[in-house]
């Protein structure tokens, strides 16, 4: 210690003066930072999180902060709050579309548990608003909280809207959580996305012995059209059920590996087919403005895009047609 005293005698008192005001300045400008970063409103001033930030505000989850569900695993909070005095002094340079220190993780269990823990329960004072079968289950769920529930926060109107959604396989597929039932038990009720109809013929009075007629005639059939396949043999015409028509075809594309390669032709040719389930063109937008794989590095992709943009459609899907037409014409003589 009387080393130390030592050598800072040797300081002389003007350099010791002004290295303390920088340090008292650096203080008072982490902490200054910090404090006007505390709110989501930071990050939803970035145009790449606006919409993100004005579907929290009208959510159950409009008083959390960013970083209650999106910082990574426990440590990882002083590496964020870094990154955000970094993104607030970048900030008052340039006006960037999006941060460029912070990473916004996906919500863990983790943080999901933190206000959720008792949120299932065998006491039904306690479930009568949750499908508490579903969530007894979350001991054997290796996924994540967000699997199922991939609205909370930023939009949260679709989980009203999808209760009440044309019945998709697509749903399925994902294997959510359905209220009361287990995903192996939607076709017992949506046999409708069965592929042969005649292996429902034979499965359909299983069903009926163990659901009883009433779950089936309080839905979608009446008795008449028991009556006359049970007495003629003659199958009755049935009204369309659930997925109409339209959207078959696109079901059953959406469930295949190549779907996101695809998706864009079944969006140009009808986008009201895409909004019978999905909420938004913002829901669109948010994904669009990332970019996508297949154009690869943006080194190379002047000398490979034009065998991609044989159908301009696809392109037209994000970008404007003028915005195509401003580089064309600079090469106007290469054509």
């Amino acid at each position: 210690m009387s080393a130390l005293a030592s050598i800072l005698r040797k300081i002389p008192r003007p350099v010791m003066l002004v290295g303390a005001v920088v340090v008292v300045v650096l203080v008072i400008a982490v902490a200054v930072a910090l404090q006007l970063t505390t709110s989501a409103a930071f990050l939803g001033g970035y145009a790449s999180l606006e919409r993100e930030y004005m579907t929290l505000q009208s959510s159950g989850h409009s008083s959390l902060s960013c970083d209650q569900c999106h910082v990574g695993p426990a440590g990882d909070d002083v590496g964020y709050r870094v990154a955000l005095v970094g993104d607030f002094y970048r900030g008052l340079f340039s006006n960037p579309d999006s941060p460029a220190y912070v990473k916004i993780n996906t919500p863990t269990n983790e943080a999901c548990l933190s206000c959720h823990a008792d949120d299932w329960s065998n006491e039904s004072s306690r479930t009568v608003e949750l499908p508490h079968p579903a969530h007894l289950r979350v001991a054997e769920e290796s996924r994540e909280c967000v699997a199922c529930h991939k609205w909370t926060a930023h939009e949260e109107d679709y989980i009203e809207r999808h209760k009440t959604m044309p019945f998709s396989g697509v749903c399925a597929s994902f294997e959510c959580h359905a209220g009361w039932k287990t995903v192996v038990e939607c076709g017992s009720c949506h046999h409708a996305v069965k592929d042969e109809a005649a292996e429902w013929t034979v499965e359909h009075k299983d069903v009926v012995a163990d659901v009883g007629p009433n779950a089936c005639l309080e839905s979608c059939h009446d008795a008449d059209q028991c009556r006359q396949c049970h007495t003629t043999g003659v199958r009755p015409d049935f009204p369309e059920q659930g997925t109409n028509a339209g959207l078959k075809v696109i079901e059953a594309a959406h469930v295949k590996p190549d779907w996101m390669e695809q998706h864009g032709t079944f969006a140009l040719r009808d986008e009201a087919a895409c909004f019978e389930c999905h909420v938004s063109v913002g829901e669109c937008e948010s994904c669009h403005a990332q970019r996508p794989e297949f154009h690869g590095p943006k080194e190379t992709w002047l000398n490979r895009h034009a065998d991609l943009a044989d159908d301009e459609r696809r392109c037209l899907t994000c970008h404007e047609k003028n915005w195509c037409e401003e580089c064309h014409d600079k090469f106007k003589e290469m054509r």
